[in-house]
């Protein structure tokens, strides 16, 4: 009888990790503004120029957590958190605390000159990558497509 046991005892602490690695619960709901739901996707467009703006609405479900943004590698951003603001390239990161998460977090970015012809003229779509993450099982991960959107002439 200490056998099988031993072996449920086993399979039980093999199943719990399996869970904990495996979770994935996000730390927080994000609303976007200025993000559409184009061809199943999310997307924001970008001028001209390379200038893309769009806002989050962040809902902190746990204190504490990691917020990243990654742009598409070159790319320049003028994040507003809260009272701050801060400037950067690439890769953005906060800790978010439950208490005193802002009610809107603005995120201001311009794509590098070679990108943003690529996306005005090839039809390219490079990703921002927005992730929230807290040990040990609070991860989310939203990818929102960069595209341009022709104006037409009438």
């Amino acid at each position: 009888m200490n056998k099988a046991l031993v072996i449920m005892a086993v399979i039980t602490i093999a199943l719990v990790v399996y869970a904990f690695e495996t979770a994935q619960l996000p730390p927080a709901s994000i609303e976007y503004t200025e993000v559409f739901y184009v061809d199943n996707q999310s997307v924001t467009f970008v001028t001209q120029d390379g200038f893309g703006l769009f806002t989050m609405k962040v809902s902190p479900h746990v204190d504490n957590f990691e917020l990243k943004i990654e742009f598409p590698e070159g790319t320049t951003y003028l994040v507003r958190y809260g009272s701050e603001q801060f400037k950067g390239e690439t890769t953005f990161k906060v800790k978010v605390h439950k208490g005193d998460a802002p009610q809107e977090v603005y995120v201001h970015f311009q794509l590098p000159e070679d990108l943003t012809k690529k996306v005005i003229y090839e039809g390219a779509t490079p990703e921002i990558k927005i992730t929230g993450d807290k040990l040990p099982f609070w991860h989310s991960e939203d990818v929102i497509y960069i595209k341009y959107r022709k104006e037409e002439k009438s």
